[in-house]
């Protein structure tokens, strides 16, 4: 059973990650093993109907969560994304336990899922939260939208360049038709449509 959350202070070999040995290894794991006749990427782009960059850049996301949960003593909480990578990759079973498992990791890395319930819903939030923090503290930058949910609590924790949240427009072409609309209407009675 994965242990309660509490904060995680971690010391200075493991903060300063570029210089740490586990980190080395596992920024220079190839996924993708030659000998396959298709490739992990590939694998996960025809599964999750990614475009193969998004894959190798999930895949690095999974590099970096994979080393948060190895140096917290909490281990880490992924997001959606990089789930589905960790995911693929606990199915090649000989290769992550025999191979990444002892000779990158130098540890067995187990997957904790959530078993339901308000609790355990709160329980990995407060992981997941916790893996955001530590990943803005250890890799110096922000989590990629586009790979990580950032949920409103970890805004005050976001580096100063990237702490705004991107606030877009859904398209509707209920919405479109209502603007144009509205402008015809305008234009017809003779009121300006631009301000």
């Amino acid at each position: 059973m994965k242990p309660e959350f509490t904060s995680v202070l971690l010391d200075s070999t493991q903060l300063d990650y570029l210089r740490n040995p586990l980190w080395k290894r596992i920024s220079d794991y190839q996924i993708d093993q030659a000998e396959l006749a298709i490739p992990f990427s590939r694998k996960l782009a025809q599964t999750e109907g990614w475009m193969r960059r998004f894959c190798l850049l999930a895949i690095e996301e999974y590099k970096k969560f994979v080393y948060l949960c190895c140096v917290s003593k909490n281990g880490a909480s992924p997001s959606i994304v990089v789930d589905k990578v960790w995911h693929l990759h606990l199915l090649y079973t000989t290769e992550y336990w025999k191979e990444y498992c002892p000779n990158i990791l130098e540890r067995e890395l187990h997957h904790f899922p959530n078993v339901g319930g308000i609790n355990d819903y709160n329980k990995h939030q407060d992981w997941y939260l916790e893996t955001l923090k530590l990943y803005i503290h250890v890799f110096r930058q922000n989590p990629p939208e586009v790979f990580w949910r950032i949920p409103k609590e970890i805004i005050p924790f976001l580096l100063p360049e990237n702490n705004k949240i991107k606030v877009t427009e859904q398209f509707t072409w209920k919405k479109t038709f209502e603007n144009l609309h509205s402008k015809v209407f305008k234009y017809i009675h003779g009121k300006s449509v631009y301000k």
